[in-house]
């Protein structure tokens, strides 16, 4: 039973996917962040918090 609650217990295909993910959306984030404060749009704002969000859940390990 104590083996259903392994931590980081990933496939290395998805652990690969995750350090890809990782190196694309602070970029990706920051570019948005600049479009936004260019053109304020309610989507482009949503969209740079969203993520940045993602970019800090990749810094604390929690994804």
């Amino acid at each position: 039973m104590a083996g259903l609650f392994k931590k980081n217990h990933f496939s290395p295909f998805f652990k690969k996917c995750r350090e890809g993910l990782s190196i694309i959306v602070l970029p990706l984030a920051l570019f948005q962040l600049v479009r936004a404060i260019f053109i304020p749009t309610t989507f482009d704002v949503l969209l740079a918090a969203i993520l940045f969000f993602i970019y800090v859940c990749f810094l604390k390990k929690w994804f």
